[in-house]
């Protein structure tokens, strides 16, 4: 009988419609399955994209570089030394347009508004060739001879409207800005910078480079004589291949170029002096299809996590629809017997099916495609992905090729098994009402898809467990510092740059719900990194320490134990507070020997400071590092001077929050401002940690769904095919445990198996996830725990999934064996 393909389609889709509920459950599973698949494939792709404006994107380049500093750890900088640019252009590297840029704080005296308000905002300083290069053009103006001159600056049109409101953009033009008392002249206006780029979109403005370390100062830029350096990557340096170029071809060039810089030659003999198989740096050339997949690890960490646990759900539901595909052809096959009997061939009854598989499968694939793109865009929001990479409105086609390729696949993985369990099955017995089954070995592959689907599930479990654990772990940590009724309230504004606020110090004092404040130059709750200096002690031991500016007060605003010396005590410059690591690598005897001395510091490993530091007191041990991080050796630099950082101590957090913003709205200087909680600062740390176990457990529930389904079916067949079976053994005396026995023992293996393979497998992939960090759980409670309670779990959702069906097994009637 041969059937055309309207009548075909209408069948199909009449079929589909009777079989509503079953129909649903596999389209639902599997759209969740191809959803999260889909949503990871949008935010990675967001992630990689680069801006398209830039010309020739193969061939433009960044420098990278990682030096081998005795004591200090090797990685790359995704940034290269500044000082190195002049010498580049000069040797005849393969390169054109060699540009450096980096970005700078730009404090503004705002009051478009009506409201009078110093604002930083984030200029990119970079040389004349980073325009072109880059792709970037004025809207008004010159921005290469912008670049070129020391007193002018480029503006965006946000920048403009901030300054001057809805001033038209070309009347921007010839009009000046003043930074602490330095007026810049606006010589150009330029689009604002495209999201995808890896200048960054948050700058508001461009300048010239040669700003670095005069003007524009802080961060890597302290001085001018930083920006000659050449050990350290303190600037992004762009170029664009000469055509036939290739990046390894510049290596060598560049290492070369390096030995040869002048500075060179007065770098410390033993940074130098590296076996042949470890250089003193080392450099590569990143093409800038790269740059998206660098610096930004934790990133693509969590999209990798989530695009792996997002596969193993998708085959979860392909096995579910599988399985569901088998159990519905098996319950129709009367139909079957009776579509043959009346001549249609197997390939007949192969088109029906795979038709309505593939409505199926396309209902899920519109339905995932829908949902990513309402999701996505929340979904990034909620991640912390789209702050500078925003996801488009339309989902790639990437994406939807992907998804096409998805019911491709399925279409005949999922139908291949069913269908030929169906088509086996003579037509006589069916149409006498006789029970048919797949046969054996079909039962067992359909428990062993069982097994795969036990196994993801436990696997998915066992991990959320694991992640869950090592958050909660990292966060209540003790790093030497008190978090708890402690606010935090950060200004925006240059780090070398804070206003007087001896008002508002004073206000702090009086205030009776405020007992301890400080300000400081790091958050010690979130600022997992910091600046380095070297120190040498009075025996000539050396040793890095991380810095921090801080009041006096910061140690009780802390709580941070005082182990010897007075931080109050003295005045002045040149007071040094050390922890008792510090202490110890320094070579003093006890905390109590370190009070007192004299330390030589304020260099670097290219070069020792020579600043005098007296060491008035010694702390216990603190760590503002992360997790993943060894705790670094502290040392803090008392000051009475007003930092950008302001913590607050007091009791009561709600009266301690309402003290802080009254005392700001009168006495604080006009900035912009955050307050947060130490507790919430700490938690930020691990943000994407948390994220992550949330996903995790999210597609875990899911999984287990699927893997109930699973069950389910495996059990209700059972029943079906083992009826008769059951009812005799019940004539013969078998009880209830005996019979519930039976129909448990048909997913018995599966569940012992899904044990056996997927528990050393958690505890593989745990054990490799909390290697990760210098700071984990417990061997007991990080993995043990969780594998356990995996499993535990997972046997009771089996359990859960059968027991339906075992109290329809146990309340079968002997008169059932006559039917």
């Amino acid at each position: 009988m041969s059937i055309q393909w309207p009548a075909l389609l209408r069948e199909a889709c009449a079929g589909l419609a009777q079989r509503a509920s079953a129909t649903w459950v596999s389209c639902g599973g599997m759209m969740l399955a191809m959803a999260a698949c889909a949503l990871v494939a949008v935010l990675a792709l967001s992630r990689a994209a680069i801006d398209p404006g830039v010309p020739e994107p193969e061939r433009v380049v960044m420098l990278d570089f990682m030096s081998h500093q005795p004591g200090e750890e090797a990685r790359w900088q995704l940034a290269s030394p500044a000082g190195l640019v002049p010498l580049l252009k000069s040797r005849g590297l393969p390169l054109e347009l060699i540009s450096r840029s980096s970005s700078a704080g730009f404090t503004l005296q705002l009051n478009a508004d009506g409201q009078n308000r110093l604002e930083v905002v984030r200029v990119l300083a970079a040389d004349p060739d980073l325009a072109p290069l880059m792709g970037i053009k004025a809207l008004h103006g010159d921005l290469p001879a912008t670049l070129r001159r020391r007193d002018a600056i480029a503006l965006t049109p946000k920048l403009v409207h901030k300054l001057w409101g809805e001033l038209p953009l070309a009347e921007a033009l010839g009009r000046t800005v003043e930074c602490r008392g330095k007026a810049y002249q606006v010589t150009a206006v330029i689009p604002a910078i495209d999201s995808r780029s890896s200048l960054n979109a948050a700058h508001e403005a461009m300048a010239s480079f040669e700003l670095e370390g005069t003007d524009f100062r802080g961060g890597m830029f302290d001085s001018p004589e930083a920006v000659e350096s050449i050990h350290q990557g303190n600037a992004q340096i762009y170029a664009r291949l000469r055509p036939g170029t290739r990046p390894e071809q510049v290596l060598p060039l560049l290492e070369q170029a390096y030995q040869a810089h002048p500075l060179y030659a007065k770098l410390p003999a033993e940074w130098k002096d590296k076996s042949p198989s470890k250089k003193a740096v080392e450099f590569r050339v990143l093409p800038l299809t790269q740059l998206p997949l660098e610096g930004q690890a934790m990133v693509w960490d969590l999209l990798l996590a989530l695009g792996a646990a997002s596969a193993l759900l998708f085959m979860l539901a392909a096995i579910n629809s599988m399985n569901l595909q088998t159990a519905q052809l098996l319950q129709r096959r009367r139909e079957t017997a009776l579509r043959r009997s009346l001549g249609a061939t197997g390939f007949d009854l192969l088109k029906l099916w795979s038709l309505e598989l593939l409505l199926s499968l396309l209902i899920s694939a519109a339905g995932a495609a829908l949902l990513v793109w309402w999701l996505a865009p929340a979904v990034a929001d909620w991640l912390g992905l789209s702050a500078e990479r925003p996801i488009l409105d339309a989902l790639p086609s990437q994406v939807l090729l992907g998804l096409g390729a998805a019911v491709l696949v399925l279409l005949p993985l999922s139908l291949a098994l069913p269908a030929g369990m169906a088509l086996r099955q003579v037509p006589a017995p069916a149409l006498q009402g006789r029970t048919a089954s797949e046969g054996p070995w079909g039962r067992r592959v359909r428990q062993g898809l069982l097994t795969l689907q036990l196994c993801g599930a436990l696997l998915l479990l066992a991990l959320t467990g694991v992640l869950s654990l090592q958050h909660r772990h990292m966060v209540m940590a003790d790093r030497g510092i008190e978090t708890q009724n402690r606010l935090v309230l950060s200004a925006i504004v240059e780090r070398d740059f804070v206003p007087k606020m001896d008002a508002f110090a004073e206000g702090l004092r009086q205030h009776p719900a405020i007992q301890h404040f400080a300000f400081s130059s790091a958050r010690p709750a979130m600022d997992t990194d910091g600046p380095s200096e070297f120190h040498v002690g009075p025996k000539g031991d050396k040793q890095m320490l991380r810095m921090t500016i801080a009041s006096p007060s910061f140690f009780d605003t802390y709580g941070i134990k005082v182990l010897a010396g007075d931080p109050k005590s003295g005045s002045g410059e040149g007071r040094l507070v050390i922890d008792a690591k510090a202490a110890r690598l320094l070579g003093f005897a006890s905390p109590q020997a370190a009070v007192g001395a004299v330390l030589r510091g304020g260099g670097d490993l290219a070069k020792e400071g020579q600043e005098q530091r007296r060491v008035v007191a010694v702390v216990n041990d603190i760590k503002q590092e992360s997790a993943r991080e060894a705790a670094r050796p502290q040392g803090f630099m008392l000051s009475d001077e007003p930092q950008w950082d302001l913590t607050v101590y007091g009791p009561d957090p709600v009266a301690l929050r309402q003290a802080l913003e009254s005392v700001w709205t009168s006495h604080g200087p006009p900035l912009a401002h955050l307050i947060w909680t130490a507790d919430e600062q700490r938690a930020r740390v691990y943000h994407l940690e948390k994220l992550l176990s949330w996903l995790l457990a999210a597609v875990a529930l899911v999984a287990v769904g699927v893997a109930m389904l699973g069950a389910y079916a495996l059990v209700a067949d059972t029943l079906r095919r083992r009826r008769t079976e059951l009812v005799l053994r019940r004539l013969h005396g078998a009880g209830h445990g005996a019979i519930a026995r039976e129909v448990a023992a048909e997913f018995a293996w599966p569940l012992a198996l899904a044990a056996l393979i997927g528990l050393p497998l958690a505890w593989l992939l745990g054990q490799g996830y909390l290697s990760e960090f210098v700071d984990r759980i417990d061997l007991a409670s990080g993995l043990l725990l969780p594998l356990a309670s995996a499993a535990i779990l997972t046997l009771l959702v089996t359990a859960l999934a059968a027991l339906r069906h075992v109290r329809l097994a146990l309340a079968l009637q002997p008169i059932e064996a006559l039917r």
